[in-house]
């Protein structure tokens, strides 16, 4: 008789996978973060990667005064605060800020 073949899929699941687009956005987000191998928390010049902006631009849509300034960008951890310290920001909430933009059809 016919023997299950191990890398069959499940009864019931979809042998094809679901595009990209078609996914939740927490599907999208887990995704990206185990296809770049991301860490939980972001230093700035890996944001900066994450989501093709200058660095100008990165620091333009966190300034209030900035022409550019997005009030829907993620604060970064601890909240906005000055000092030498470098910024951190966590991983879920820059993918789906990213996310949100590229589904709103803004860069």
């Amino acid at each position: 008789m016919d023997a299950p073949r191990e890398n069959a899929p499940a009864q019931g699941a979809s042998s094809s996978p679901v595009p990209f687009g078609k996914q939740s956005e927490e599907e999208q987000i887990a995704q990206l973060i185990r296809l770049f191998e991301l860490d939980p928390v972001l230093r700035t010049v890996k944001v900066i990667s994450v989501t093709g902006d200058t660095r100008t631009d990165f620091y333009a849509r966190q300034d209030p005064t900035n022409l550019i300034f997005d009030p829907t960008y993620p604060e970064p951890i601890g909240g906005r605060r000055s000092g030498r310290a470098s910024r951190r920001y966590w991983t879920v909430e820059i993918l789906r800020w990213r996310i949100r933009q590229a589904n709103s059809g803004r860069r």
